[in-house]
């Protein structure tokens, strides 16, 4: 017969699981975290360059409206493995360009911490992927416990009544 874990070790199990949900909880509050630090920079940034250029040089205005647009970053969802990753491609179109040749440092850093944005976001998405797994472990684990003592229950409840036959015959109706 093959090898059966007993309880304590799927309790063992359990905690382990317990113990890696949390862990992934705080990874995933922490990337959020920076998420949230980035966007608030970013757009502080882009506050500054707004007062800079003046507002009608940094404004929707400057979004394309036709043609094709290349993106400079893109997410790829692999299919073998189910991962998540940015690729990058230097070919694309800079948005930066379209705010003119000498733009101001501070719209720079605005779209660096965007980048940035898009990488936490991604990172995010990652472990929170993770933690849908180790949820459905943690799930199949609880119910083979729950299995494991429906079956100890009925192996006791099977005893007693046997054991209240046993008595019976033997004459202890008490």
């Amino acid at each position: 017969m093959g090898h059966e874990r007993t309880a304590k070790q799927v309790d063992d199990e359990l905690d382990e699981i317990c113990l890696q949900m949390i862990q992934l909880m705080d990874d995933y509050c922490s990337s959020i975290g920076r998420l949230e630090h980035c966007l608030r920079d970013g757009c502080v940034h882009l506050a500054k360059s707004r007062y800079v250029m003046g507002n009608s040089s940094v404004s929707d205005l400057q979004l394309p409206t036709s043609g094709p647009y290349t993106a400079r970053s893109t997410v790829v969802r692999e299919e073998n493995t189910d991962t998540i990753n940015l690729a990058h491609d230097d070919s694309g179109d800079d948005p930066i360009k379209r705010f003119g040749v000498l733009v101001p440092g501070s719209l720079r850093m605005a779209q660096e911490r965007f980048c940035k944005c898009l990488e936490s976001t991604i990172e995010a998405a990652v472990i929170k992927s993770e933690m849908e797994k180790v949820r459905g472990n943690y799930l199949s684990l609880k119910d083979t416990r729950s299995q494991m003592t429906n079956k100890i229950i009925n192996d006791i409840c099977t005893y007693t009544k046997k054991w209240k036959v046993l008595k019976f015959l033997n004459g202890n109706y008490g």
